[in-house]
Order: C-alpha cells, then sequence, then structure tokens
C-alpha cells in the first residue's frame, strides 16, 4: 500500500467516523512560541485540549507536516544513519474534544488498522499504563485481545503530559507492530516497532503535581506515517518506502560512474540528501530562509549536510535543486503548494547552494589538514570549530560529523566558549533595555494565554471606521484588565476599534477614556485618558489585549465592566492603511513583471513607509521601473477597494492570493480585492480606493537572504514628502557643486568622477613606482608553516608624518596599499621566497604558489597572527592584515618568532 493511499484511507475513514478533516497546519507554529517547528499532530490543538469548549470542531482528523531539528526535537544527527529518524515527518492524527473517549477511540483503531489496512493480529500487541484498568479491560474483554499482548507499563512509557508542567494530561495506549527482527526473542522490546499513540486526556496535572479528572476528556493521536508505509510495504526502513525510493533513485541517476565509498556508506548520504530534500522544501515553502539564527539556521544546516553528503557521493554542484523534480513526483499530489512555488522553492535552494560550495573546498581543506597533522586525543579544538562556522559556513554539527568519520571529536565546551564570546562582542555596542523588554513582553505573552484560556473574547468594530474620516470615541466596556510590572497596564475591551498587530501591518493607537459616571455616555465627563501605545491579538484571534502606557496611578480606575470610550489615531490608521494597499498593488506588480512564481516572504505596513520581502533574482533598474509605474497606474485610476467574506474554497477559486505563512479559517476568509488587478486574503485595514496610493516610489530593492529580495517604498503623503526631500537634497548638491539648474547635477557629478579617477591613477602609479623602489630598513629570513616555507620578512620606515597623522591617535598605521604593492612586487621578483612586508600596523604576505607549491599565504598569516598578534586573511598568493602593534624595529619581529 502506497504511501498516498494510507493518508487517503486514513483521513478516509475518520471522516466516514463523523470527523472534520483539516488541512495540515503551517510547520511553524503561530500560536505557541515555545516551538520552533511544530513536532507534533497536537500541536495545533493545544488551546482545545486547555479549553475543550472553545474548540470549533469537536472531532478532527488531519496529516500534520512535523520537523524535529534543532531545539530540544532534534533528530537531525541521527538522519541517515538509522532507519527511522527524519527531519521532516507525517502524523495522521485524530482528535475529540469531549465527543469520545477511551472506549471508543481504541475500538475505532482496531477497526482501522485489522479491517482497512489488515494488519494480521498476531503480528500486534499493545500497551497500557500499569494502572489503567479500565484500558485493559477493553481492550483484553471488548477488543478480545490476547491477554499476553496487552504489557502493562511505567508512567515513563505510557503517560503522557504537555511538557513538565501543570495542564492536560492522561495515560495513553501503543500499539506495536512485530517486526520478527531475528535477533530478539518476542519478549524483547527491541523487536517491536510503535507505530500509534492512544492518549487519553483525563486529568488536569496542577502545578503542586495533583492529579483531577477533567470535567471534559480529550482524545489525541498520532501515528508515523513512514512507520505505518514502512510496516505495509514489508520493509525494514523507512527510506526504503515508496516515496522515499523515489527520491533515491533520482540520486543514483545523477552520480558518477565510480566511487570510493563502501555502498553502505553510500546509501547513508542518498538517505541523507532525501530526507533533507524534503524538510528544506517544506521549510522554504512555508517562508523558512536560509539565515543565521533561529528557524533560518536551522534550515542552513540541513541544506548544508545534503551540499556536503552530495560532495561525498562525487556530486560537484548543487544536489537538492537538481533532485526537486523526484519529491514533485512523490508528494506533489498530496501537497500541491510544492508544484506551484517550484521556482522560489529552487532558487532560494540553489543560492544556499551556491554559497555552501565557494566555501566548502577551503573548509575542508582546513578540516583535511587538521586530520594530517594528528593530534593526541583526536580532538578539533574549539577555535579551529569555530573559525570553521566562521568563515567557512560550518555549522558546528556538521563538523561533528566529518569529524566522526575520521574517528575524532570536537571540543564543543570551547567552541560553544569563543562562540559565546563572539556574540557578547557583537552585543556590546549595543544600546538598550532589552533585559527590561525580555520581562515585558514575557508578562504580555503569559497574559494572552491566560486570557486566552478563560475564553476572553471580544468584537473587531475596526473595519468600520472610515480611514478618510476624523477621529471618533466609540463607546465600549472593560472585560479584562491587568497591570504590569513597569507600571503600564492591558485591558480588552468590547467592542474594540484597534486593530492588532498582524499581517504585516502595525498596529493602531490611540486614546482610551475612562467615563466617570460609567452611563457609557461618550458625552459623560472623563475621569482620566489612557495612551494606547499597542495592540495585540490573542493566539486564537478572538480578542486584542490593549497596551496602555503608564497607568500604575490610575489602575483602578480599569476595572472589568467600566465604560471608557476609545479613539483610535487616525493619522496612523490613514497611513497604515495606505501603505497595505500599496503593498497589494506592489505584489500583483511584481507578479505581472517577474511571473507568478514569486512568493512574497514578509511585509511590514506602517505610517511612514512599507517593506516588502519576496523570492526572486535581482532586478533591473529597467524591470523596478516598472514595478513603479505599474502601482502608479493602477493608484491613478481609482478603483474602488472591494472587500468579500467566502469560504476557503471559494477564495482559491476566484484566484486569491494568499499569504502562505498564514493560517486561515475554512469556513469564513476575508478577501480585499482591487477589481483587475489584485485579490488576497487579508484582514488589514485598506483605503476604499486606490487613489490616495498615488504617488508610489521605491526607495530601495536588495538582497536580504538566499534567494529574497526586499523592496522599501512610500506612498501617497509619505511619498510626497519623501520626493519633496529629495529634491532638498538636490538642490543643496547643486549649490555645492555650482550647477546652476538640477538638469546639470549629472554632468558636473561625471566630471567629479572623472576628476577622482584621474588623481587615483597619479597614487596607483605612485605605489607602484614606491613599491619598487622602496627600502626596507631591515630584513631577516626565518621559515614559516610546518613545511617550513623559507620566508623574507621587510620592515619598511614609518610613513613621514603629517600635521593630519599627529591630530590622529596613531601615527604608525601603515600604508596597506603600499605593503600590499610591494609584497606583489617581491613574490614576481624573488619567488622562491615568501614575502613578509610590515609598514607600521599594516602587514602583507605574498607567495608565489608555482615556485613554493606547498604555501599558501592566508594560512602563513594566519600562523603568523599566533607569535604576532593581528587580524586579517587572504587568497592563496596574497594576504593582507592588521597587527595589533605597529612594529617600526626588527627586534619587534625576531623576539615573537
Amino acid at each position: 500500500m502506497s504511501a498516498s493511499e494510507i493518508r487517503e484511507r486514513y483521513t478516509s475513514y475518520f471522516a466516514k467516523n463523523g470527523h472534520t478533516l483539516l488541512p495540515s497546519s503551517n510547520i511553524v507554529p503561530k500560536s505557541d512560541s515555545t516551538l520552533l517547528f511544530t513536532n507534533a499532530g497536537m500541536v495545533p490543538f493545544k488551546q482545545f485540549f486547555l479549553n475543550p469548549s472553545a474548540a470549533p470542531y469537536k472531532m478532527v482528523t488531519t496529516v500534520q507536516k512535523c520537523v524535529r531539528a534543532g531545539g530540544k526535537h532534534n533528530d537531525l544527527d541521527q538522519v541517515g544513519y538509522t532507519p527511522r529518524h527524519h527531519t521532516f515527518f507525517e502524523m495522521l492524527g485524530n482528535f475529540s474534544f469531549g465527543t469520545y473517549g477511551k472506549r471508543e477511540i481504541i475500538h475505532m483503531s482496531w477497526r482501522f488498522i485489522t479491517e482497512e489496512l489488515k494488519m494480521p493480529v498476531e503480528m500486534l500487541r499493545v500497551t497500557v499504563l500499569e494502572t489503567d484498568d479500565e484500558a485493559y479491560d477493553i481492550w483484553k474483554t471488548e477488543i478480545g485481545l490476547d491477554p499476553k499482548r496487552i504489557v502493562r507499563m511505567g508512567p515513563e512509557d505510557n503517560f503522557w503530559s504537555m511538557g513538565n508542567g501543570e495542564g492536560p494530561c492522561g495515560p495513553s495506549s501503543e500499539i506495536f507492530w512485530d517486526t520478527q527482527d531475528p535477533r530478539y526473542s518476542e519478549e524483547d522490546d527491541e523487536r517491536w516497532l510503535e507505530f500509534w499513540n492512544l492518549v487519553f486526556m483525563q486529568y488536569h496535572r496542577s502545578a503542586d503535581g495533583e492529579l483531577k479528572l477533567l470535567d471534559t476528556p480529550c482524545i489525541d493521536t498520532g501515528m508515523g506515517l513512514e512507520r505505518v508505509a514502512s510496516i505495509l510495504q514489508h520493509k525494514k526502513n523507512n527510506f526504503d518506502t515508496d516515496e522515499f525510493q523515489t527520491i533515491i533513485s533520482s540520486i543514483d541517476q545523477i552520480l558518477p560512474n565510480a566511487s570510493s565509498l563502501s555502498p553502505e556508506t553510500a546509501l547513508t548520504y542518498k538517505r541523507i540528501i532525501a530526507d533533507h530534500l524534503r524538510a528544506s522544501t517544506f521549510l522554504i515553502s512555508e517562508g523558512v530562509y536560509p539565515s543565521n539564527t533561529g528557524r533560518g539556521y536551522v534550515l542552513r544546516r540541513i541544506i548544508r549536510r545534503a551540499v556536503r553528503a552530495g560532495r561525498l557521493l562525487g556530486i560537484k554542484g548543487g544536489v537538492l535543486s537538481e533532485l526537486y523534480p523526484s519529491l514533485e513526483t512523490a508528494m506533489g499530489k498530496a501537497y500541491p503548494e510544492i508544484v506551484e512555488r517550484r521556482e522560489p522553492v529552487i532558487s532560494v535552494i540553489k543560492s544556499e547552494e551556491r554559497a555552501f560550495l565557494n566555501t566548502l573546498d577551503k573548509g575542508m581543506a582546513l578540516l583535511d589538514g587538521i586530520f594530517a597533522n594528528g593530534s593526541d586525543d583526536k580532538t578539533i579544538s574549539g577555535q579551529d570549530a569555530f573559525a570553521l562556522y566562521d568563515t567557512h559556513g560550518f555549522p558546528v554539527d556538521l563538523t561533528q560529523i566529518i569529524a566522526r568519520d575520521h574517528g575524532w571529536t570536537v571540543d564543543l565546551d570551547a567552541f560553544d566558549q569563543i562562540q559565546r564570546g563572539s556574540r557578547e562582542r557583537n552585543r556590546a555596542s549595543w544600546k538598550g533595555g532589552s533585559a527590561k523588554k525580555d520581562v515585558l513582553t514575557s508578562e504580555i505573552e503569559s497574559t494572552c494565554l491566560e486570557w486566552q484560556d478563560l475564553s476572553v473574547q471580544s468584537r473587531f468594530s475596526g473595519y468600520e471606521l472610515d480611514a478618510e474620516s476624523t477621529a471618533k470615541p466609540i463607546a465600549a466596556k472593560i472585560i479584562a484588565s491587568k497591570e504590569l510590572s513597569n507600571g503600564d497596564a492591558l485591558v480588552v475591551i468590547d467592542p474594540c476599534p484597534f486593530y492588532a498587530t498582524g499581517g504585516g501591518q502595525q498596529a493602531d493607537t490611540g486614546v482610551i477614556k475612562v467615563i466617570r459616571d460609567g452611563t457609557g455616555d461618550i458625552r459623560a465627563d472623563i475621569a482620566h485618558a489612557f495612551t494606547v501605545k499597542n495592540a495585540v491579538a490573542l493566539p486564537n484571534g478572538q480578542a486584542t489585549l490593549l497596551h496602555l502606557a503608564e497607568a500604575a496611578s490610575q489602575h483602578a480606575l480599569l476595572d472589568v465592566g467600566q465604560q471608557v470610550t476609545a479613539t483610535v489615531d487616525m493619522d496612523r490608521r490613514y497611513g497604515n492603511a495606505v501603505h497595505h494597499t500599496a503593498t497589494h498593488l506592489l505584489n500583483a506588480a511584481l507578479r505581472k513583471v517577474l511571473g507568478n512564481t514569486v512568493m512574497q516572504a514578509g511585509s511590514l505596513v506602517q505610517q511612514s513607509g512599507l517593506r516588502f520581502d519576496f523570492t526572486s533574482s535581482p532586478l533591473t533598474s529597467n524591470q523596478i521601473e516598472k514595478v513603479e509605474s505599474l502601482v502608479n497606474q493602477a493608484a491613478l485610476a481609482n478603483t474602488f477597494v472591494q472587500v468579500h467574506q467566502m469560504t476557503l474554497e471559494e477564495a482559491k477559486a476566484q484566484g486569491a492570493i494568499a499569504m502562505f505563512t498564514e493560517k486561515y479559517s475554512v469556513d469564513s476568509v476575508r478577501v480585499v480585492e482591487v477589481p483587475g488587478v489584485s485579490m488576497e486574503l487579508c484582514g488589514g485595514t485598506h483605503m476604499h480606493s486606490t487613489r490616495p496610493v498615488y504617488p508610489f516610489q521605491i526607495i530601495s530593492e536588495g538582497s536580504i537572504g538566499a534567494g529574497t529580495r526586499r523592496i522599501e517604498a512610500v506612498a501617497g503623503i509619505s511619498a510626497s514628502e519623501w520626493l519633496r526631500q529629495q529634491l532638498g537634497y538636490a538642490q543643496s548638491a547643486a549649490r555645492t557643486l555650482e550647477a546652476k539648474k538640477l538638469s546639470a547635477l549629472d554632468s558636473k557629478a561625471q566630471q567629479l568622477v572623472a576628476k577622482n579617477k584621474e588623481l587615483h591613477e597619479k597614487v596607483d602609479k605612485w605605489l607602484q613606482t614606491a613599491a619598487v623602489n622602496v627600502e626596507a630598513i631591515a630584513t631577516y629570513a626565518t621559515t614559516l608553516g610546518k613545511t617550513n616555507v623559507l620566508t623574507t620578512i621587510h620592515i619598511l620606515a614609518p610613513q613621514a608624518e603629517t600635521a593630519d597623522k599627529r591630530r590622529s591617535s596613531s601615527n604608525s598605521s601603515g600604508n596597506m596599499r603600499l605593503v600590499s604593492e610591494r609584497a606583489c612586487y617581491l613574490r614576481d621578483t624573488q619567488p622562491r621566497s615568501a614575502h613578509v612586508v610590515i609598514q607600521g600596523n599594516a602587514i602583507a604576505l605574498s607567495v608565489d604558489t608555482n615556485s613554493v607549491s606547498d604555501a599558501r599565504a592566508g594560512a602563513l598569516l594566519r600562523e603568523l597572527f599566533v607569535r604576532l598578534p593581528g587580524k586579517g586573511g587572504g587568497q592563496d598568493t596574497l594576504a593582507l592584515g592588521k597587527l595589533q602593534s605597529a612594529v617600526t624595529a626588527l627586534d619587534q619581529v625576531t623576539r615573537l618568532l
């Protein structure tokens, strides 16, 4: 039975049994900041286990995309080496929020595996919590399972909870398959493969560990698709199942004919590549891009491990991008988004592969040198591991894998210490109240979760405000209130006209005024006015928290039930609305100019401007002009902006664009349409027509990461102000350059550039002459490197002191261009020796690699810095750097060598 058929049978079975089939939630969890990735099928429903009455569907079934790589749930290092570890996997799940319990799910699950999947009873066994007599009796008496096949286990195996703290929890029952591994007897646990876990959430654990029965018991089950596929396809290894084999067979087609690897080792690398292709594709398709932090760094590690595995198999170029069609064949029917987003995903993968391939060989050469030189304890030092990470882009876990392959280890403690030191130095110049901010953020997040658990709800009335009108107070009532440790406060009011941060749009701000007589009459006397500095939505979107500034002295006025008036800052709302409508027009223009494969990767909409991230190669100046022109044409058309409510399927059928990093309701979505131009799923605030977007001006376009571009732009009033400012700059430049008209600025600038170029050419000519004729005040012959490369050190006289030099903090900085030119001259005229040229702090090292084949300038300079402290680097024939202390005499060098 294929993996595709298993998905279909599972979801159809539970749908026939009254469950609502929901699409997979995003891999990046939207309502759980404690997780890097969705790592289990129940993650999207955690809030409903905490509060079952709030669940919109009482019985649900899903096929959830999951990733376990990074954080405490990390299977990355085991992938390829074991039969069942994956970074990306699929979890088949069914859930009940108070509709059925233990008895029903045991019967349903047993019917599914024995009747639908036709698993032989004699190949199955189950486990139950040792104290769960009810589950034991159901399996034994009602299902009729032989008691020998029902194993009682302790809570470490058969009791599930949300971490170690308080919350819903309960016993579980796991279903196992007999692998018939001849190495183990039937009594050995290692012989049995667990493939389905049934969790009976019937207790609530308090903070002190006490268990109390829940008023509404819930059910949570999870079945690993890859494991079930291996069982039904009679495979001992998940990687031998059909979808993996589609990818692995494609790897075989691009391999070189000859390989020095053993078949077992080669197969391990193929499995790593197949797994990592799946993970990287789904992460990128949901808006995760390679970077050096957080989720982006996990993705970078995954792609780079795959590139290294491909290189070991003999594949010289990128590997994942070449194999993408095989993934489409294997999983494109189940997940059409990987087909729809093919071009942008491949673009990101190719960019990251190229970036790593550029440094891979140099990093491997450094590692090969470490292995060749040997070490008593066969340990790569923390310094070397950090150099590989910082200079060559080697994630430390990749260095560990390479070390393990050579029988070495990595000094991780030293690496961590060096990395921490580097981060602390990088933060040293940053100024701000980060610790205070972290405490405040934590308070706000915990309040969000607390009020969500209490089912706090309010109606958002912000769409009823006209962005082009003046501010009007709205009568409302406080339904939740809390004072923060810094003297601010959080409240929820109903109704609430303030738009919360979301969809890239910044929150509304404004004022809440407490009505003195409590009548709700907006004309009544005001007791106090509170400034609304931010608005944050609960994770479930059912209410908006308003962050009030400096509320401590008047917090007693913010009691629940208090009548207030709420006034939104309409200048800010207007600016936000203009730029949100402009963002939609920009997205449409980009798709028209670059093609429909453009994917939005993020946005920021604010009063003063917009920022739009998207997947693409760099735009030409002509393309930028076309995009700008299309937006301005759409703005000047003065088209009415229409808002519709419809089902998600209806929206997709009409061609509405969905932001793939967002999660939408199946039953009702808000669609914002500019007829004939744009149609997007969007919850933000917009203008009534496109006219206020004019003029639209792109300020900048550039790269923010592998395959990802960023446009910054302004529209409407903000664009007019920006253009007026640019005109001021141009007029000032014209006065400075003595240009009588602005149109003459270009020719004046060209004249200045030509004059500057002429002066640089004169300086270059002088430096070349000086490099040939300059005499060293001292020279010294020595050897460098492990191969004892003959090296001549040349000390040049300090630069002539000038008035500028006397005013500077150091008059011994040296002329870097002069020492560089001199080193190159000596390399070309005296090639049988490496040359070190020093003037003040400036140092250059050159070597003719054709004459001195076992020497590299960059490596020699790094070794020299061990004894003569400094920083720098370079290529094989020339390396440049700066010494910590200026050198003016030869003995300053010789005493250290």
